[in-house]
């Protein structure tokens, strides 16, 4: 059978490979701008470590650090315990963080991290006395991490 497009005449066969060929051309520029803006985008988010606060021997350390993904999320506070030789120049590199919070859109004030403010004072090596303000809105706080208990304060 033969058609006819713009006066030129086509045979069946043709017209299945031009709309095969088109149609991989559509399939593979669509995959090609998901690849390009993966690997452009795959890294909004940044992890900044604020401070670390050993623990009395030294065998485990604090890290508050925050991620920031840009300008959709709020400021934070995070909190993970890590041994006292782990090297945190590399923030990536921190284990998933035992408590996070935010400012509430802008209820709690502003710390160190722009986020909550959070206090760490370590009683012991097996006890981390956490602060943070009472309008924080808090997203995990877990009661302890790593064989450590953690107490849990807020203040105004």
């Amino acid at each position: 059978m033969i058609y006819s497009f713009l006066g030129c005449i086509i045979p069946m066969g043709t017209w299945k490979k031009i709309l095969l060929w088109l149609g991989a051309a559509v399939v593979l520029s669509f995959g090609g701008c998901i690849a390009i803006m993966e690997y452009l985008f795959s890294d909004m988010c940044a992890n900044t470590v604020f401070d670390q606060v050993q623990s009395p021997s030294g065998k485990y350390k604090a890290v508050l650090f925050q991620i920031d993904c840009g300008a959709a999320t709020d400021f934070n506070s995070q909190v993970v315990i890590v041994d006292g030789g782990f090297d945190t120049s590399e923030p990536k590199s921190l284990p998933k963080s035992f408590f996070v919070a935010d400012r509430d859109h802008g209820r709690a004030p502003a710390g160190l991290t722009r986020g909550p403010e959070v206090k760490l004072t370590w009683l012991s090596d097996e006890r981390l006395e956490l602060q943070y303000h009472q309008f924080a809105r808090i997203f995990r706080s877990e009661s302890d991490q790593r064989g450590v208990a953690v107490k849990y304060i807020t203040f105004q």
